[in-house]
C-alpha cells in the first residue's frame, strides 16, 4: 500500500483546533529522578491501554526536558487532577527548579509524589517506549491505584480548563439562587414604589457563587420589563462591581483578574470604580451605541449556560471590551446624560451585601442633577430594604 501519510499535509493550527474540539483529563506525571530529585510534568494525553495485563499510556512530546529525567526513574505516578486545581496545574506547568516547593504531598510506595487533593493515583512502572512521531508513546504496568478524592476531574477543552458538570451537582447553586428570590421579597414593596414613583424599572440582583442573577424586578406605569427572572451573568468587570466593592483586597484583586486581557490601564479603571462606588454609595453607567446589542447578547449567551471554552473567552473579551459604559467622569452641572443604569446596595445586618438595586429604563437624556435625584431616590430605598432584611434577618 502507498505511504500517504507522507503525501498529505495538514496544517499545525488546524490540527490543533479540530482535534481541540475533543476534551482530554489533565494529569501530572510524577517520579523521583536518579539524583533522588521530585520531578513532575503535566499532561492532557493520559489513558488507558489494556485490563490484561493492566496497561496505561502517556505521550510526553520528544523535546520534553521534564521526561527525560523522569525516564531515569524507576517508575512514576499519574496524579489526576481535581476539577478545582486549575491553578495548582498552571504552577506545575511552568518551568521551576522546585516544582514542589511548598505543596502539600505524600508518597507514593516507589517515593513519587501524590499531590494532596487529587482525584486518583496510579502507581506504574514502565512497561515500554514506542515511537510515536514527535511524541513517545509511554507504557506504564500498573502497580497500585486508588481513588482519593471522588470529585469531578480537571478536564482541557478548546485551550481552556473547566470540568465536567452533571445536572445533579447544579442543585447547590439552585438552592443559592432561591435563597435570593426569597431574600427579594422583603424588599419588593420598595421596589414596586420606587418604579412606579420614577416611571422606569427596578431589578434586584443576588451573588450566586462566581454569577450574579436575577431575582426580582418591577416596573412603573406603561414600563415593559426588560430583565429576566433568574437570568445570570458572570461577576467580573465591569459588571457585579457593588458586591466586591466593599470587600477585602484579595477579592477585589480576584474581581480584576477575571477581566482576562484587560491592559493596566483598564484594570485601573475597574479598580477607580470601586473606589467611587464606596465614596458615592452607588454607581451608575451609560449607553453606549452598538456595544450595548453586543453586551446583552454576550449576556444572554452566558445565561443559557453550557459554553465552550472558546465562547467563552468570546464573550469574557465582548463583556470587558463594554468598559465604555462605564468609564468615570463627574457629572456636570447643567449637562444632560444618556443613563443606562443607577446601582446601589443592599445590606444584612452585618454589612455585607445582599442585594443589589439597578434602575434602568430611565428617561433620557437627563441633567446630571435629575441622574443626582435618581441616585438619591434608589440609595433610600436600598436603605429601607437593608433595614427590612436586617430586621427579618
Amino acid at each position: 500500500m502507498p505511504d500517504t501519510a507522507a503525501d498529505t499535509t495538514i496544517d499545525p493550527l488546524k490540527f490543533r483546533e479540530v482535534l481541540g474540539h475533543y476534551p482530554t483529563g489533565v494529569a501530572l506525571i510524577t517520579g523521583i529522578a536518579d539524583d533522588g530529585a521530585a520531578i513532575g510534568m503535566v499532561v492532557g494525553t493520559f489513558t488507558s491501554v489494556s485490563l490484561d495485563p493492566p496497561l496505561v499510556a502517556f505521550l510526553p512530546t520528544k523535546s520534553s526536558h521534564s521526561f527525560e529525567r523522569l525516564r531515569t526513574a524507576s517508575g512514576f505516578t499519574v496524579n489526576i487532577l481535581a476539577h478545582d486545581q486549575e491553578d495548582l496545574c498552571r504552577r506545575l506547568a511552568r518551568p521551576a527548579a522546585d516544582k514542589f516547593a511548598g505543596l502539600d504531598w505524600t508518597p507514593s510506595s516507589a517515593g513519587a509524589p501524590i499531590l494532596d487533593g487529587v482525584v486518583a493515583s496510579i502507581d506504574c512502572t514502565f512497561h515500554s517506549i514506542l515511537d510515536g512521531g514527535d511524541h513517545h508513546i509511554v507504557l506504564g504496568a500498573v502497580q497500585e491505584l486508588e481513588v482519593r478524592r471522588p470529585v469531578a476531574p480537571l478536564l482541557f477543552f478548546q485551550g481552556g480548563y473547566g470540568g465536567f458538570t452533571p445536572r445533579s451537582f447544579m442543585v447547590p447553586t439552585d438552592q443559592e439562587l432561591a435563597s435570593g428570590v426569597t431574600l427579594a421579597q422583603e424588599v419588593r414593596s420598595s421596589m414596586e414604589l420606587l418604579a412606579e414613583e420614577i416611571g422606569a424599572e427596578v431589578t434586584a440582583f443576588a451573588r450566586i457563587g462566581s454569577d450574579v442573577a436575577t431575582v426580582a424586578t418591577a416596573a412603573g406605569k406603561d414600563i415593559g420589563t426588560t430583565a429576566v427572572l433568574g437570568a445570570r451573568f458572570p461577576l467580573m468587570p465591569p459588571l457585579g462591581e457593588l458586591f466586591v466593592a466593599w470587600e477585602d483586597q484579595t477579592e477585589v484583586d480576584a474581581w480584576v483578574a477575571r477581566a482576562f486581557g484587560a491592559d493596566e490601564e483598564t484594570q485601573s479603571l475597574f479598580r477607580s470604580r470601586l473606589e467611587t462606588a464606596r465614596r458615592r454609595g452607588w454607581a451608575l453607567s451609560f449607553h453606549s451605541g452598538s456595544t450595548d446589542n453586543d453586551l446583552l447578547e454576550a449576556m444572554r449567551d452566558y445565561g443559557r449556560g453550557e459554553l465552550t471554552p472558546a465562547r467563552q473567552r468570546a464573550v469574557t473579551q465582548t463583556i470587558v471590551s463594554a468598559t465604555d459604559r462605564y468609564r468615570l467622569g463627574t457629572l456636570e452641572a447643567g449637562e444632560t446624560y444618556d443613563v443606562d443604569a443607577i446601582m446601589a446596595p443592599v445590606r444584612n445586618a452585618a454589612g455585607t451585601v445582599q442585594l443589589v438595586l439597578r434602575l434602568s429604563q430611565l428617561p433620557a437624556p437627563a441633567t446630571s442633577e435629575r441622574v443626582q435625584a435618581w441616585a438619591r431616590q434608589l440609595t433610600s430605598a436600598a436603605n429601607e430594604a437593608s433595614a427590612r432584611i436586617a430586621k427579618a434577618g
